[in-house]
């Protein structure tokens, strides 16, 4: 994944937080104008942000949305009285470790929708977990209260209101979260980790006024951009390589007013390849000749335009400039080797014979034939110059391969 990528998933998100923290140390200024939208803003927000989850059937940022709202309203109806009540450190000690535990149960769960298994799961384990600890007050507070208190017991530190064992178990799960991102870098991910962290905020520092609606409002806003960012990928990103797609190339050709430079480019025998090795093996030829094209240099984009084809856009560069960095990006490839895997044979085999198989694994080598062209000269439409890129193509192709051409 590209630095830009990561980016992309983590900064808003960052920023958000930041601009709450901000909001959190200066909230003595705050007019009074300013309280009440304050206060209702999560209620408002968690609306929009479950009415996107559940249009776009999205289960993780359904409950994450919902997750905040139910800590926003345990904080702001039990957590407003003293510290000392047994019920308030009940209900205190059961969601510093009972929310993480359940974002993070959300977050390891693989998304498969609103009904899917996995869903009915988690939501039956949250309303399981709600109604026990309910009933196990009801019944009896006094024990219940008594054995939280001998591990968990509330204490004030510096702007702190938490134990250092509750302390120890969130920053576990918080960890844990920032683990899985770290692991499937994406932008959902990411997204469930920095909610959980604007959620725990406020009942890390539970005595400085309206931290609670600061960071619910927060927590909610990044679930609402990371849902918008899914859906933007859904609709804009080839999932196979990560690149944008052929909708979001003609959306940038359509914004482009300047002279730019494209390139098309073909992986060289890719049909007889596919054929031979089968099609699991051209996926991964194609998501490794994505990831080596997405280090062209000269401020290129890439986007896949289909199949083994790719299309590159220098917005700032003639197609004679551009040609240096597409011969740079042609060689990348070639000069890389790839290991052809039978991943049937992996999963049935021994670790003996996969030893063997590996000494037996055979490399290939994988070239591109690239085409490129330029705005102007009669070419001022997108598709224009797409044709000319493309006639250049195939004349690399007649060339022999593994080369570029200026149309």
């Amino acid at each position: 994944m590209t630095r830009q990528n990561i980016l992309s998933h983590v900064l808003p998100s960052f920023l958000l937080l930041v601009i709450a923290t901000i909001a959190a140390i200066f909230q003595d200024k705050l007019q009074a104008q300013w309280i009440t939208p304050l206060v209702w803003a999560p209620y408002i927000l968690v609306v929009i942000a479950a009415a996107l989850a559940m249009q776009f059937a999205k289960r993780q940022l359904l409950l994450s949305a919902l997750f905040t709202l139910i800590n926003y309203l345990f904080i702001r109806h039990y957590l407003q009285a003293p510290i000392d009540q047994p019920q308030v450190r009940y209900v205190y000690t059961l969601l510093v470790i009972g929310l993480p535990l359940m974002m993070l149960l959300n977050q390891c769960l693989t998304e498969r929708g609103l009904s899917h298994t996995n869903a009915t799961t988690i939501y039956g384990l949250a309303i399981a977990v709600s109604g026990l600890a309910t009933s196990f007050y009801i019944l009896n507070s006094t024990y219940w209260v008594n054995l939280l208190d001998s591990y968990f017991a509330p204490r004030s530190y510096d702007f702190l209101v938490i134990s250092s064992n509750g302390l120890i178990c969130s920053s576990v799960l918080l960890v844990l979260s920032l683990v899985l991102y770290l692991w499937q870098r994406t932008s959902i991910q990411a997204g469930l980790f920095f909610v959980m962290l604007a959620n725990l905020v406020p009942l890390y520092c539970l005595d400085v006024p309206y931290i609670s609606s600061i960071f619910c409002t927060a927590a909610i806003l990044i679930a609402l951009a990371t849902g918008i960012k899914t859906s933007h990928d859904l609709a804009y990103r080839d999932p196979l390589t990560g690149l944008n797609g052929r909708r979001k190339l003609f959306e940038r050709l359509a914004g482009l007013s300047r002279p730019y430079a494209l390139a098309m480019l073909d992986i060289d025998h890719f049909k007889k390849f596919n054929d031979t090795y089968g099609h699991d093996v051209g996926d991964d030829v194609l998501a490794m000749v994505a990831s080596k094209i997405a280090e062209v240099r000269g401020g290129g984009e890439v986007f896949r335009y289909g199949g083994e084809e790719f299309t590159l856009i220098f917005s700032a560069l003639n197609k004679q400039d551009a040609k240096t960095y597409l011969d740079e990006v042609r060689e990348l490839i070639a000069s890389t080797p790839f290991v052809v895997r039978d991943r049937s044979k992996r999963k049935t085999s021994s670790a003996e014979q996969r030893n063997k198989q590996k000494q037996a694994h055979k490399k290939v080598q994988i070239t591109v034939s690239i085409g490129v062209s330029e705005y102007g000269s009669g070419q001022s439409k997108p598709e224009q110059i797409i044709k000319a890129a493309d006639k250049a193509l195939y004349r690399a192709k007649e060339q022999g391969r593994n080369c570029v051409i200026v149309g």
